[in-house]
């Protein structure tokens, strides 16, 4: 289920206010024209996220995702292969290790996307996005996968659409015991952001 995003406009698509709903439509239509891929966009990214126990942390980020390169008026943009994978530095190995996690998993994580409709802008979000369970090493990074459904976007008019890269993620992580049971921390949200100075452009589709 994808909602308009907060007033900070962080996050990925799509549940737009009136003004974009009279561009874009999240209903998927015949195709006018074919679409042409333009391939995999790959970011590597840093965010620094809060954790419990060992505050902030730099947290490292491969974000992949297919758009096409253009489509006609009635057509529908559908990124497709969308993954990010994230790299917990060391010292947050050592404390999930500290309180007995062998595993961590997370869920109802959201990321966004700034999206530009030739000249209106809307900040949209992805919401459904989830950890699967994925092991803690005894030491050294820790390796973990955000990915998800995203939802296609149908533009009404010719021109460009614009996606960007929002500036934070979340997700409700759980780290686990050995007997797959919750740690004593529970379930925490690390609120990450993303580290300024980095390029944050996606794909500019020619809606024609």
């Amino acid at each position: 289920m994808v909602e308009e995003t907060p007033v900070f406009r962080h996050r990925i698509p799509v549940l737009v206010a009136a003004l974009a709903l009279a561009a874009l439509t999240t209903a998927a239509t015949s195709a006018a024209a074919p679409v042409r891929t333009s391939g995999s966009v790959t970011k590597n990214l840093t965010y620094t996220c809060n954790f419990p126990l060992i505050g902030q942390q730099q947290v490292n980020a491969v974000l992949a995702i297919t758009f096409p390169d253009s489509v006609a008026v009635g057509s529908v943009i559908q990124p497709t292969d969308f993954s990010v994978g994230l790299t917990l530095p060391d010292n947050a190995t050592a404390g999930l290790r500290l309180i007995g996690a062998t595993t961590v998993e997370g869920d109802k994580a959201s990321a966004g996307v700034d999206v530009k409709i030739n000249d209106t802008e809307i900040g949209v979000t992805l919401n459904g996005l989830a950890i699967p369970n994925s092991p803690v090493p005894e030491t050294g990074p820790t390796s973990l996968t955000l990915s998800g459904p995203i939802p296609g976007l149908t533009p009404k008019a010719a021109g460009q659409v614009s996606f960007a890269l929002g500036s934070t993620f979340a997700a409700q992580i759980t780290p686990k015991k050995a007997d797959g049971t919750p740690t004593g921390l529970g379930t925490f949200d690390p609120q990450c952001s993303l580290d300024p100075g980095q390029d944050v452009a996606l794909a500019t589709i020619t809606v024609s």
